[in-house]
């Protein structure tokens, strides 16, 4: 069954009034940006073996995205923190696996919930807005999770990488920075991080 838009736009939007640093946006993001992640993310995936997770789920919009594009529901799994968007997802998507937890955590979600291996992990997580200690822990159990060569593919709406230099450079991770989407609400850049096979 697809989510119902009007509401999860309003649950969305009753999380954002509740929580704005961890939401991080008023709505959901738009066709446009959703359209840019799920392609960027098949183009990472390639013939990459494993699971696409996705973090911070929220009401489905990426979700849909990648099932649009081509992702197999039964590849995908929906990491989200925030029970009541767990239970929405639960109730609107029947492929996907739904694992209700915390992104700083990855490595012993995949372990509890079966997951073995990754292609690559998508985030629509609010990093610019989260504390730093906050983003190193999240950024460091993805790249503990993903094989090497593998990516994360993670959106933003400021004008700088999401991901800090220092963590970066600790990682020794590189990035690709895509167009800037001007006609999602806010404007919006999908950037790919990848630690190379050899690092």
């Amino acid at each position: 069954m697809a989510p119902v838009e009007q509401s999860g736009t309003a649950l969305f939007l009753k999380r954002w009034l509740r929580r704005p640093f961890a939401v991080g946006a008023v709505v959901p993001s738009g066709p446009l940006l959703t359209r840019a992640m799920a392609e960027t993310t098949v183009a990472c995936v390639g013939d990459r073996m494993g699971h696409v997770i996705e973090l911070g789920a929220g009401t489905g919009e990426v979700t849909k995205a990648l099932l649009t594009a081509g992702i197999a529901p039964g590849r995908l799994a929906l990491v989200e923190r925030d029970p009541e968007l767990a239970t929405f997802l639960r109730t609107n998507f029947s492929g996907p696996q739904i694992i209700e937890g915390d992104a700083a955590h990855l490595p012993g979600l995949m372990v509890a919930n079966g997951v073995e291996r990754l292609a690559a992990v998508v985030s629509s997580l609010p990093l610019l807005s989260l504390p730093g200690e906050v983003v190193t822990a999240i950024v460091d159990a993805v790249f503990e999770a993903l094989p090497p060569g593998a990516s994360m593919i993670q959106f933003t709406y400021g004008p700088k990488p999401p991901v800090p230099q220092p963590l970066r450079d600790r990682l020794h991770l590189e990035s690709t920075r895509g167009r800037r989407i001007w006609r999602n609400v806010p404007p919006a850049v999908v950037w790919t991080f990848r630690k190379p096979a050899a690092a």
